[in-house]
């Protein structure tokens, strides 16, 4: 829990005790006035006494809320000197009674969410147990843990020496292989070579506003240890300690010739992810992690600048087209003004493509956040409330927040699944390549990385410079045990913009290749991982490509995520030279019929590690955040998103509700479903928990005082009828929509008697079918919108808030706006629970939660139990 402050566990202490008191006094209060209550037969008199009781104490806001009608009328009628004989003081008496009821057990949840969150804090504090999966049929953490730090060990800490002439031979095959890449290329080194002078010329490279993305970008990101986020955020709200460190980052910026590692080594740690594989994360000192960030951020901006210059002149990154002007006029001859698309399908796959996965793992701005590899899993409340999805752009202090890699694994599976739907909507085979690199970021050659900044024209000095940042002298934690300092031989690190920079740099040349060899085919690349899509002739040079890309820069292709799958009618075998394997993405399997197929294998594995994490969960809080984050928004992910685009159509909605189903039956077997288990739970855990638990305490969000368990089903009911029933349909409709006015210009054009060129009158030179249709993905308005609609993901469904619950929101809450669908959705179906045991809508009143202790957990990252 070193994350979190003294100062907020103070205030969590102090806000449990009050709380204690407040409690321990209405139920005080309480006993009093049922005693009197006992011994008096009057209703009115019962009534005044009530009243009484609570009237001007903190202990019951409501009777002292000047808005509430019922209190008011109460009030009123209190004030009266003649009572009114007729008042129904019967069902007035009831009511009040039931108030003060709803109240009372406010505060016993209000205890109960304490106690929960005391058990976390205690509990966290601990340390963690070593523990192995003992989980029947489930993946052995255990001997993954040790067998991946074995692999890790021999890339890192053995060299792999590559032949640099080779590099630049191979290089120059691509880059200087026209007159207008060799001179792309001389731009780009000119760039280069400015940057570097201007790098060397600043000598105040850190200032307030550098130090600020500095900061925010290493507290953002994998790279620092929690306590060392807290000094680091400690340091920054200290003016003269900020002064101070700006200073000699300065001067070290200055000196930069003689800076290198402490020869003490970097303590290393390896932790296990929610995207199941482990990584190694380095602790490194402060000023070295700042001084890298700035280096690492500048370089990866000017590269992305730069390369993406050197894209635009070539047709990789420009609009290249591929239809004459003479071809244009020609059509709109034949078939009308105005009626083809400037640039078509093809644009907007160029738009795409620019806008997201060109060199995605760079930074493009100095201001801009990158998020990190599993940051939407294992920070909870990232964006499961948020029903824009990922049309939303955020912000953070005036700086942007990039797309995650989760986010854009989701965007990129839309777009193939749209690709496939027009293929086979225009009755054409599409061929899927996937592949990426084995170990890519612990294997990566020393030597390769120096080639190719030599090639690019990186300067000796810079290069040296690299070397050495990526020669870290490491130490590794096994059991408690730190092992000798060892100097990394290979491999970049994680979590680090200049690592990113040096490989995107690299792999920017195996984009290049493959777009060259395939006369023009796009590869989608998120970092190492990659994929082609085309026809079969193009996919075979551009696995043929990869290969001698892998070859030459000394990595080696991973085998088990490689695979191909040719999307036809016919039951064809793919080319000899093809890789075999299955196309994978997450829980999904790409069928020879062009749909994605739940792959129930993985699905089983997932089933089993959550079991495990969950068993080995220390506290309830822990429980809730695993099951969230794993449970709930991992597999959302690996299904295709929470909106998924038209082109899946509505069976995957029914795909990815069997799929939770599947995982609540195994993890929940003989409980019935999570609110059974977590009830069983409070109930054993917790003195404290009163009575039957309703579910509404299980999943309303913390802001109604609920624990905000997730429940999947909740957002793909939303979902329901809004993705197109059948995404075939779409292409069918333009299909037929692209003959009948083909056949309507056809017709008009053969009648035509207006004066029009003799060429223009003889039918038998108007155009064929196949003439016509044959630019269509470049010219085509129709089949832009057909592409569009297809890609669109479809909001989730609007909750219509009844009169009931507008009412109930109205009464606390002043702005309903400010909720998502999803809550609407828990709050419609929990309404009348809520009234009846809470007399409203709020479990737990604001002021009785810790807020603060519940963001701060919620924040933290997942500690994830392996051995």
């Amino acid at each position: 829990m070193e994350a979190l402050s003294l100062t907020l566990r103070s205030v969590f202490s102090d806000k449990a005790r009050q709380v204690q008191r407040q409690k321990a006094q209405f139920e005080k209060r309480e006993d009093a006035l049922r005693h009197l209550l006992d011994f008096e037969p009057n209703e009115l008199n019962r009534l005044k006494a009530m009243m009484k009781s609570y009237d001007d104490s903190p202990l019951m806001p409501q009777i002292n809320n000047s808005n509430n009608a019922f209190i008011i009328e109460l009030k009123q009628f209190m004030a009266q000197d003649v009572p009114d004989p007729c008042a129904p003081i019967h069902r007035w008496e009831r009511r009040l009674k039931g108030m003060i009821d709803a109240q009372y057990l406010r505060y016993q949840y209000a205890v109960l969410y304490q106690d929960i969150l005391q058990e976390w804090q205690l509990r966290s504090t601990e340390p963690e147990p070593l523990i192995g999966d003992t989980s029947s049929g489930s993946h052995d953490l255990s001997q993954s843990k040790e067998e991946y730090r074995k692999i890790w060990e021999s890339n890192v800490f053995v060299a792999k020496e590559t032949d640099q002439n080779a590099i630049a031979d191979w290089l120059q095959g691509f880059f200087i292989s026209t007159k207008d890449n060799t001179q792309a290329l001389k731009t780009f080194k000119g760039e280069i070579a400015r940057f570097e002078k201007s790098m060397k010329k600043e000598k105040k490279h850190f200032t307030q506003s550098t130090f600020n993305w500095c900061i925010l970008g290493l507290l953002t990101s994998d790279l620092l240890t929690d306590g060392k986020k807290q000094v680091l955020t400690a340091m920054n709200q200290d003016p003269e300690a900020r002064g101070d460190i700006i200073d000699v980052l300065n001067m070290r910026m200055n000196t930069l010739d003689d800076w290198t590692w402490p020869e003490a080594g970097v303590s290393t740690e390896q932790r296990w992810s929610a995207g199941a594989k482990y990584r190694f994360f380095h602790d490194e000192d402060l000023m070295d992690a700042l001084l890298l960030r700035y280096i690492g951020v500048k370089w990866s901006v000017r590269i992305f600048k730069s390369l993406t210059t050197f894209a635009k002149s070539q047709p990789l990154l420009s609009q290249l087209n591929l239809v004459s002007n003479d071809e244009r006029k020609r059509r709109e001859d034949y078939f009308g003004a105005g009626k083809d698309h400037r640039f078509g399908v093809q644009g907007g796959r160029l738009a795409t493509y620019e806008a997201d996965f060109f060199l995605a793992q760079l930074l493009k701005d100095e201001q801009e956040i990158d998020r990190e590899y599993d940051q939407d899993y294992e920070q909870e409340e990232t964006n499961w409330d948020n029903d824009q999805g990922s049309e939303q752009e955020d912000e953070e202090g005036g700086f942007k927040i990039r797309k995650s890699p989760a986010e854009l694994n989701v965007l990129l599976l839309q777009l193939l699944s749209t690709e496939v739907a027009v293929a086979k909507g225009l009755d054409r085979e599409l061929v899927v390549l996937q592949s990426d690199f084995k170990s890519f970021g612990p294997s990566i050659p020393h030597s390769t990385i120096a080639a190719v900044l030599s090639f690019f024209g990186v300067s000796r000095g810079w290069i040296e410079f690299f070397m050495r940042a990526l020669e870290m002298p490491i130490i590794v934690e096994e059991e408690g045990v730190k092992t000798n300092v060892r100097v990394r031989k290979r491999g970049t690190p994680n979590s680090s913009p200049l690592a990113d920079c040096l490989s995107e740099l690299m792999l920017f040349c195996l984009d290049y290749s493959c777009w060259q060899r395939t006369s023009g085919l796009r590869l989608y690349r998120l970092h190492d991982d990659f994929w082609l899509w085309g026809n079969e002739d193009a996919c075979v040079r551009g696995w043929s490509a990869m290969m001698d890309f892998a070859k030459v820069m000394g990595l080696e292709l991973n085998k088990e995520k490689t695979g191909c799958v040719r999307v036809s009618k016919a039951n064809v075998p793919l080319a000899p030279s093809l890789p075999l394997g299955d196309v994978r993405w997450g829980f999904l399997r790409l069928s020879r019929t062009g749909d994605f197929l739940l792959d129930d294998s993985f699905i089983d594995i997932h089933i089993s590690r959550l079991i495990t994490q969950l068993a080995l969960s220390e506290s309830v809080f822990a429980w809730i955040r695993i099951w969230n984050s794993y449970g709930v928004k991992f597999v959302m992910s690996k299904l295709g998103g929470d909106r998924p685009a038209n082109s899946f159509g509505a069976e995957h909605i029914a795909r990815m509700q069997r799929c939770f189903a599947r995982i609540h039956k195994r993890v929940f077997e003989g409980e019935g479903n999570v609110a059974s288990y977590l009830r069983r739970e409070l109930k054993q855990r917790f003195p404290s928990c009163p009575g039957d638990v309703p579910d509404a305490f299980i999943f309303l969000p913390a802001k109604f005082g609920g624990l905000g368990v997730y429940n999947p089903f909740i957002k793909l009911r939303q979902l329901e009828g809004q993705v197109s029933a059948n995404p075939n349909k779409i292409m069918d409709d333009f299909c037929q929509a692209e003959v009948r006015n083909y056949q309507i210009a056809k017709a008009a054009h053969c009648t035509r008697v207006d004066g029009s060129p003799t060429r223009l009158q003889n039918k038998d030179r108007f155009p064929s079918f196949a003439n016509y249709t044959r630019d269509r993905e470049h010219l085509s308005c129709e089949l832009l919108e057909a592409y569009e609609l297809l890609r669109y993901q479809p909001r989730p469904k609007k909750v219509e808030v009844s009169h009931e619950l507008e009412n109930m929101l109205k009464k606390d809450y002043e702005d309903l706006k400010i909720y998502p669908n999803s809550t609407f959705s828990l709050l419609e179906r929990y309404k009348d629970e809520l009234e009846q045991h809470y007399g409203g809508l709020q479990i737990v009143e604001a002021r009785l939660l810790p807020m603060g202790m519940v963001s701060a957990a919620r924040r933290q990252r997942i500690k994830w139990k392996t051995s």
